[in-house]
């Protein structure tokens, strides 16, 4: 008696170990083919997963821009191949969070020196030293 009692809660505690083994049913890996690299990245790392760069075709967009055009699984690992071109009649995109610091021209509008005419922009253009003879 003692022996059937061992075996079946033996079989109990080997199916309740597959069970938590397998994990979530089948959780499917989410599809970014078409996304920029940048949006993929963030989609997958959000899910678990993760980007592998893979190479990519062309070199006119910064890679964040790319499209994803290729996705490979290998376990939790999302090996992403990119297409880097530009479109026909497409301009390259300003990268983001980037901004003109020095205005064309290299003065600031707007900030008068006295005399009306705007201040030059300080590292702009060239500087002139005058030595200064000291004591």
């Amino acid at each position: 008696m003692k022996k059937i009692a061992l075996m079946i809660g033996g079989a109990a505690v080997t199916a309740g170990v597959v069970i938590l083994a397998t994990g979530p049913a089948s959780a499917d890996v989410p599809d970014v083919t078409g996304e920029t690299y940048g949006q993929a990245v963030a989609i997958l790392k959000n899910q678990g997963y993760k980007a592998v760069f893979a190479g990519s075709v062309g070199d006119d967009l910064p890679q964040s821009q790319c499209i994803v055009i290729a996705q490979n699984s290998s376990g939790r690992n999302q090996r992403l191949r990119l297409d880097c071109k530009l479109a026909p009649g497409q301009t390259m995109p300003v990268a983001p969070n980037t901004h003109r610091l020095v205005p064309q021209g290299g003065s600031m509008p707007g900030l008068p020196d006295g005399n009306g005419n705007g201040r030059p922009t300080p590292g702009a253009g060239t500087v002139v030293v005058q030595p200064v003879p000291v004591g």
